[in-house]
């Protein structure tokens, strides 16, 4: 069965295939595969509220069973005020800010809290069956910590907040594990994935 995954981020679509390469009935297939291109006003207030916005988005046009995500974070240690949220990119108000300078700000606001701090990401998720039909549901990820020792060599290109990013269970940054290691991470998270699939879009 062909599953549309609502996104034009490639790394993200990668991720998605990986994550459900076990369903061997799916096939999941891009916006980009179908020429869909769409201009979606993500305005919800949480992220699964968003991931329902394009979700719908994509079907109306599509017709074909949809998967789509978005995802927040959330950091133990910062005031209601203070917390990224949906916009982890989005520093004072400022979208346009260089990698460099928002994991910088991240490192600048942990100071302010010993240096330190537990966090997680939640991630919203919506999938749509063939008949139309909405489901969706926010997953709490598992908790890393924050920390402004940044790892020794800095790669940006696997996530703004990576560098700072320290795996408690591999006891490795996220910019330094093993596939094996990244994968026992998001186990639960992959797993839920599958089940939402597994039980909306093959009805098993």
């Amino acid at each position: 069965m062909k599953l549309l995954f609502g996104t034009g981020n490639q790394m993200k679509f990668d991720l998605m295939k990986k994550r459900l390469k076990k369903l061997k009935d799916i096939e999941l297939i891009s916006p980009k595969d179908l020429n869909i291109k769409l201009d979606i006003n993500e305005n919800g207030k949480t992220a699964e509220e968003n991931a329902i916005i394009k979700a719908k988005a994509y079907y109306q046009v599509a017709r074909i069973p949809v998967i789509t995500e978005d995802a927040g974070l959330y950091i133990d240690k910062f005031k209601k005020t203070e917390q990224p949220g949906l916009y982890v990119k989005r520093v004072n108000g400022k979208d346009n800010l260089s990698d460099e300078e928002i994991l910088n700000y991240y490192i600048e606001m942990l100071n302010k809290y010993n240096g330190r701090s537990l966090a997680h990401y939640y991630s919203g998720v919506c999938v749509i069956d063939s008949e139309g039909n909405v489901f969706s549901d926010t997953i709490d990820e598992t908790e890393f910590l924050l920390t402004v020792k940044k790892c020794k060599k800095v790669n940006l290109k696997g996530g703004i907040l990576e560098p700072i990013s320290y795996d408690l269970d591999a006891e490795k940054y996220f910019d330094k594990r093993t596939e094996e290691e990244e994968e026992f991470h998001y186990k639960e998270l992959d797993e839920k994935y599958r089940e939402m699939v597994k039980k909306h879009i093959l009805k098993k």
